[in-house]
């Protein structure tokens, strides 16, 4: 058929109503279908990369937990050691200043 066939016989109105109808639904179909199928791919992607980070934060954060152990552990053996050479003076009686008359 003729566009002005039909313009002729449904009116100016309904032709007009019947081209935003079909417009509109193209419009719905692109919006569902190439725009959702973007976001998707692009949350999906923000998400991989903040699972990414979070796996690194938790491996700096267990790095650092294990550092700061063994790190109070040489400082308690530092303070032992300490404690044992200051025990030692003390009982031994070095480090004392001898008065000579």
């Amino acid at each position: 058929m003729d566009v002005i066939n039909i313009i002729e016989s449904l009116g100016i109105p309904v032709s007009v109503a019947v081209v935003l109808g079909y417009s509109s639904l193209y419009l719905m179909k692109f919006i569902t279908g190439k725009l959702s199928s973007d976001l998707d791919e692009k949350f999906k992607r923000h998400e991989n990369i903040m699972v990414k980070l979070i796996d690194s934060n938790n491996k700096e954060r267990q790095a650092t937990l294990k550092h700061n152990v063994e790190t109070y552990a040489k400082f308690d053996t530092l303070i032992s050691l300490v404690t044992q050479l200051l025990n030692g003076v003390k009982k031994n009686g070095y480090g004392r200043h001898n008065k000579t008359n």
